[in-house]
């Protein structure tokens, strides 16, 4: 407090400061954009230079130019007062030396001390009905005004007809009362203990709610009273309403130089997409940049997936290193990709037109899709939930209505009376219940339809013109090139992240034709490592690419994965019964082969199939990979066929001598000659894994061990025959 004193007693007059700080104001740009700027409590002059950066990185910026700053005097929503003068004037002068923005108070909690000095420097005081108060001033624990400071809030103030309404807030000995003033008759407040004041005004009489010898502060309702506020407002949405303003949210660049990346978003909205941008935004932090434009080339039907998201995407616009996000719609954003761009701090879609003249025009949130697949309770849930998601982010819940609801009507609704510059997306039903309320309570805002914005019965798909003059979308560009977004935002050339080589690889693995390919070389590989046992390598080879789709497709996380991969080890499980304990090809094989493929189609799934739609989806995958299974088993008898003719390749196998004159088939011909081995002892030319070969005498025989492993070369005892499966165990 004290430091304070000595910074500003030590000038010889504030009037001095004031014309040293506002000869070269900075004036807006001629645009007409809107701006949310938190004030945060204390303010400190770190906080002055923060905000100083923030707007002024918008004001001197002629493509992302402000009109309108609206700043928030509560965070969170909590009370503020700052005791330390020298920081809330350094605000207060930074404020007014913006002559040509619009600058608007926000107080929605109790705000006292000196920072009530900066709110007064705006042009506009906006308040919250119930909980925005405004005073006192000399807050507990703080010192009188000194004459210095209190001509610095006459200053910033600069209303001499309202100045005792300021002048109760820190003394008082003010009796506030209202009359005419006697030079024009317009509406004068006046101290009633101090003549000269008094002498202004003509019929004074007291002001109501203001109590003398009381310090003063003011409720909305109050400050509305006296003419200190200019409207009440609940959140930042309704700002934006009463001012005709888009969507206000706060910066995430906070006046930090733009520092842009891009990534492009394709296929269906999934766990892997999720975990990939949030992969790809660590990235961007760890680069130092703070600009990710998402190219939105998805879509997909699973809205609560794409919800979770966008959630991600809003945590990473806040914070010391937060990131604006910016959603391009080059063509169309259906279904999950519109559920994603509601999350990114700002939506910008093409408007091109062709040589011919044509224009054709980006759309956002065609949701038919999602609307035909799912059940009417679960598009209305979701429809609930969207709704309110985009109302958090400060777009009417009326769009999201008319998007997922073909009955719905949407009008553009405009106020009435001192209301008549407000207007509001509703639905029909919303105007008629807002009218029927004017109707019953006269304090209530009259709202008059303006415009039809979606007729009744009609599906609702906003073009890029219409996103745009709604607010959906910031701005519209003439390419599908993100040259031009970054272009129209005065970035520079956007660079691309890395989110590392494992995500790179899951992407080129997700590819249909890569799935498809890997799933057929497993298969070959597997039904190889049955059919000619010794092999080894189509083994590992079979396994290896199980895994890579396992793990490209899940990325090992969810519920369905778990399942998808049980049931692929069930089918492997009961194809490997069917092939080494049971005879022929019966239950088990089919049924083994059928929980692989549907392990496999399962796998690309987010959940489990609900309704005719997804089903067929389900189905065309499992048959795909029935068509690759099938091309396998085809391949797999071809190369071992061949395989023995093929130069280095046939030394992975272990053939029966054909050279010796004694020597027979390696088959025995048939059950009969296979019973004949009963007791007989021989030794295994290969490992019994269980299946393999032994050698009786001069023959070379295909058995099985009875369960475990048996090296080459050890004596074994033929057990078992079951026509012709020989059983043999270790001797």
């Amino acid at each position: 407090m004290l430091s304070s004193l000595r910074r500003w007693a030590s000038l010889p007059a504030l009037a001095v400061v004031w014309a040293l700080l506002s000869a070269v104001p900075v004036v807006a740009q001629e645009a007409n954009g809107a701006m949310f700027v938190t004030v945060q409590n204390p303010i400190t002059s770190d906080t002055v230079a923060r905000i100083k950066n923030q707007i002024n990185s918008r004001i001197n910026d002629p493509k992302r130019g402000v009109g309108t700053v609206v700043f928030d005097f509560n965070p969170d929503g909590k009370p503020a007062g700052t005791t330390d003068f020298g920081s809330c004037f350094e605000l207060a002068d930074l404020i007014a030396g913006y002559k040509g923005v619009n600058t608007i108070a926000f107080v929605h909690s109790q705000v006292t001390g000196h920072t009530v000095l900066p709110v007064l420097a705006c042009k506009e005081l906006v308040m919250r009905d119930k909980s925005g108060v405004l005073g006192p001033i000399v807050a507990e624990g703080m010192l009188a005004l000194d004459p210095l400071r209190e001509s610095a809030y006459r200053t910033r103030f600069n209303r001499e007809d309202r100045w005792p309404i300021v002048q109760k807030m820190f003394d008082p000995k003010v009796s506030l009362v209202k009359g005419a003033a006697k030079t024009n008759g317009a509406p004068r407040y006046a101290d009633a203990n101090d003549p000269v004041s008094l002498d202004k005004v003509a019929g004074a009489v007291a002001v109501k709610g203001v109590q003398d010898n009381q310090l003063a502060s003011y409720p909305a309702d109050r400050a509305r009273q006296v003419e200190l506020a200019n409207g009440t407002a609940e959140n930042r949405d309704e700002i934006a309403e009463l001012y005709g303003l888009p969507p206000l949210r706060v910066d995430p660049l906070a006046g930090r130089t733009p520092d842009a990346y891009q990534w492009t978003l394709k296929g269906d909205v999934d766990s892997a997409m999720k975990e990939s941008v949030n992969r790809v935004i660590r990235d961007v932090r760890k680069k130092k940049g703070n600009v990710l434009i998402l190219i939105l080339n998805c879509g997909g039907t699973d809205l609560a997936l794409a919800r979770e998201l966008a959630e991600d995407l809003v945590k990473a616009q806040t914070g010391d290193d937060a990131v604006m996000i910016i959603g391009f719609v080059p063509e169309v954003a259906p279904d999950a990709a519109a559920v994603v761009a509601l999350g990114c701090s700002e939506i910008v879609m093409t408007k091109s037109k062709s040589a011919d003249g044509e224009t054709k025009e980006a759309v956002f949130g065609n949701f038919e899709r999602y609307i035909k697949s799912a059940k009417p309770a679960a598009v209305a849930a979701q429809r609930d939930s969207l709704r309110n998601f985009a109302e958090q982010r400060g777009y009417p819940g009326a769009l999201i209505d008319g998007m997922l609801d073909r009955t719905v009507e949407i009008v553009r609704a405009r106020g009435t009376g001192n209301d008549r510059n407000k207007t509001r997306l509703m639905t029909r039903e919303q105007l008629v219940a807002e009218q029927n309320a004017a109707k019953q309570n006269p304090n209530a805002p009259v709202w008059a339809e303006d415009k039809v914005i979606k007729p009744k019965g009609v599906p609702f798909h906003p073009s890029a013109t219409l996103a745009a003059e709604l607010g959906l979308a910031r701005s519209t560009v003439p390419t599908t090139d993100v040259k031009d977004v970054t272009s129209s935002y005065g970035f520079g050339e956007s660079k691309s992240p890395d989110p590392g080589l494992l995500d790179r690889l899951a992407e080129f693995l997700r590819i249909p034709a890569v799935t498809i390919i890997l799933v057929m070389i497993g298969f070959i590989g597997l039904i190889l490592e049955l059919k000619v046992p010794g092999l080894t390598v189509p083994g590992i080879v079979a396994a290896l690419c199980f895994i890579l789709v396992f793990w490209s497709q899940s990325r090992f996380s969810g519920e369905m994965f778990v399942l998808a991969l049980l049931l692929f080890l069930l089918g492997l499980v009961l194809v490997g019964l069917e092939i080494f304990v049971l005879p022929g090809f019966g239950v088990c094989g089919i049924s083994g082969v059928l929980f692989m493929l549907a392990g496999l189609g399962l796998v690309t799934l987010e959940r489990v199939p609900q309704n005719t739609s997804e089903w067929v989806g389900f189905g065309v995958r499992v048959s795909t990979y029935l068509f690759a299974m099938m091309g396998a088993l085809v391949m797999a008898f071809l190369i071992a066929k061949f395989l023995p003719q093929v130069p280095y390749a046939n030394r992975m196998m272990l053939n029966p001598p054909s050279d010796e004159p004694n020597a027979t088939e390696s088959q025995l011909p048939g059950a009969s000659a296979a019973a004949e081995l009963m007791g007989a002892i021989g030794a295994s030319t290969t490992p019994l894994r269980p299946a393999g070969v032994v050698r009786f005498g001069e023959q070379f025989v295909d058995v099985v061990s009875d369960g475990g492993f048996v090296p080459a070369g050890t004596r074994v005892q033929v057990i078992a025959v079951e026509g012709t499966r020989i059983v043999v165990k270790e001797v």
